[in-house]
């Protein structure tokens, strides 16, 4: 599965982000269903919720733990000015809640768990710790830890992607995408939204959510289904080999573009469908980390 070298960093990296995955199915399950006000707008604008925070502090807790032989650098999307902030102690408290009940289920992971819980200030160091600005030279893990905090809020899609970079070369990359449609039939809906009626049964772990992972030179990128509950995680022994499309008719292929007008111009990409001759277009939450797994694999 590539380089011998980087064994453990991809076996600490899938575990990490199915973790991940969890953490968000649970926030965003409590966002849609209750609406509550732990959404955040930083200095942009830009929404960030108790997901980000806590994803960027478990992932940044995990590495720092089973890396401890190295000086980890993690360059990350969050900051804690505004989870620090006096009047947002409910918020953090919020966020220490579930990285704790988080990291209280790594063992179902194969990872270790803390040995009791995390401080509030422990839990802001994890978050602070991913200040790293990367760079052309050393080893940098990049994280960006709810890619698509829009669709994450209103019930939509989002991912979790995490990366090794090394001396400026993408060597790995590990993709979480706790509402990608595993049903051949849920694919023909514009949008995936959230519905407890879309939750995985016994009879079919394939159903909703998936980690997509690849390493440089491993010439494969292989996709396994989210842990159900009550079950633990059989990495690698669940995962299957993916492919890109080998369809080259237009007229039986899908064409792809953004939800959000914003990454988007609808009307310039209707019209190339148009005159490609694709007939089905399938509007998605776009994820540029998405496209590097098959890339990493030449």
């Amino acid at each position: 599965m590539g380089d011998a070298n980087y064994e453990r960093e991809l076996d600490v990296a899938v575990r990490a982000v199915h973790m991940a995955c969890a953490l968000c199915q649970r926030v965003q399950a409590g966002l849609v269903s209750h609406g509550t006000g732990q959404v955040k707008s930083k200095d942009d604008d830009s929404p960030v919720t108790v997901a980000d925070w806590s994803v960027q502090a478990i992932v940044s807790w995990i590495l720092a733990e089973s890396f401890q032989d190295q000086n980890v650098s993690i360059v990350a999307e969050e900051d804690v000015q505004t989870l620090s902030k006096a009047e947002l102690a409910d918020l953090l408290a919020s966020v220490s809640k579930t990285v704790n009940e988080s990291l209280a289920e790594a063992p179902k992971y194969g990872l270790q768990s803390p040995k009791k819980a995390l401080g509030a200030t422990q839990v802001l160091e994890a978050i602070s710790r991913c200040n790293s600005t990367g760079g052309p030279t050393g080893r940098h893990w990049v994280l960006d830890p709810v890619d698509g905090t829009l669709g994450f809020v209103r019930g939509d899609q989002y991912a979790i992607a995490l990366a090794l970079i090394e001396d400026g070369k993408v060597i790995m990359g590990v993709l979480g995408c706790p509402n990608y449609p595993m049903k051949n039939g849920w694919l023909n809906h514009h949008h995936h939204r959230y519905d407890e009626s879309m939750s995985s049964s016994a009879s079919d772990t394939w159903e909703k959510g998936c980690v997509i992972y690849a390493q440089k030179g491993s010439g494969k990128a292989w996709m396994q289904p989210l842990v159900q509950q009550n079950k633990m995680l059989e990495w690698p022994n669940s995962a299957r080999q993916i492919k890109v499309s080998s369809i080259d008719d237009p007229g039986l292929a899908t064409f792809c573009e953004p939800v959000e007008k914003a990454n988007s111009n609808h009307s310039f990409t209707a019209g190339v469908a148009h005159s490609m001759g694709f007939k089905y277009v399938m509007f998605i939450l776009f994820f540029i980390f998405l496209c590097d797994p098959f890339f990493l694999c030449k």
